[in-house]
């Protein structure tokens, strides 16, 4: 696949994955069932932490550390490894340490709901009226968004884009459609939340255009250090969201544990047997 191809490829799929976490946002409304959102979501939500965890260890992990033997094969130094722990600290602040301070965080209402509802919409009913609620919100998603975007669009062919492409999609739309449940528990209509949704929505493909953009213009080494930095962070924001966004918080809740296992499962599975041809 020629580089202009490739580029175009990306395009389309950041199009892609807008339109499925905005449909994504619209379930709860269309549903109106809170109990089966709330099962359907959790097993996709264990399904996508599979699939975002085999292919943050599997695939770009694997493919960060790579880039940077071919670019740097005189450097010994593990830089993909420590990049990946960066890219998770970097989260785990964002959500340990800056969103534990908005207000409503500590006295919202429990939810039962998916982890995705827990983590990226904690509190929403109680702090939806606060002024820095939304902006705290709005990093967290951001940087999530973004990071994840910025790893599909920084990807050199078209195997590597597939597998993150993957891995973004299916957390896309479970995300989006936890996040629809908190904003429809609130009580609020679809045309209320949509802006927000939508913002949401647009984090992923502004960071793969952002990616693909800034990849489009290096060659050589340069561009394979490019690839091997963002795969590395990637790879360590992948493993933050599939285990203590997502596995940690579903399996906090002992209802269908053994379908939540299997459905994690059969995701890492996905990315791992893909390995065989990609």
């Amino acid at each position: 696949m020629t580089p202009d191809i490739l580029l175009w490829t990306k395009l389309a799929l950041a199009v892609v994955v807008g339109v499925v976490g905005i449909a994504g946002t619209a379930v709860p409304w269309l549903l109106g069932r809170r109990s089966a959102n709330d099962r359907t979501l959790a097993i996709a939500d264990t399904f996508a932490a599979g699939v975002l965890g085999g292919a943050g260890l599997i695939h770009l992990l694997g493919s960060g550390q790579q880039m940077f033997s071919t670019a740097l094969p005189e450097v010994g130094f593990p830089i993909a490894l420590v990049l990946a722990g960066a890219g998770f600290m970097l989260i785990l602040f964002i959500e340990a340490v800056l969103v534990p301070g908005h207000p409503g965080h500590h006295d919202s209402p429990a939810t039962s709901g998916p982890a995705t509802l827990q983590h990226e919409a904690h509190g929403h009913a109680q702090g939806a009226g606060s002024v820095v609620y939304p902006i705290v919100l709005l990093v967290v998603l951001s940087v999530h968004s973004i990071l994840l975007g910025t790893a599909l669009g920084a990807q050199s062919s078209w195997a590597g884009a597939l597998i993150v492409f993957l891995a973004v999609i299916a957390h896309k739309g479970a995300a989006g459609a936890a996040l629809g449940v908190g904003f429809h528990r609130a009580g609020l209509r679809y045309r209320a939340a949509l802006p927000r949704l939508a913002l949401f929505s647009a984090m992923t493909p502004l960071g793969i255009v952002l990616g693909a953009a800034v990849g489009a213009t290096l060659s050589g080494q340069a561009a394979q250090v490019f690839e091997g930095v963002f795969d590395s962070l990637g790879a360590g924001t992948f493993l933050y969201i599939a285990a203590l966004d997502i596995i940690k918080t579903e399996f906090d809740a002992p209802e269908d544990a053994a379908l939540k296992w299997w459905a994690t499962a059969a995701g890492f599975t996905l990315m791992a047997v893909l390995a065989l041809w990609l």
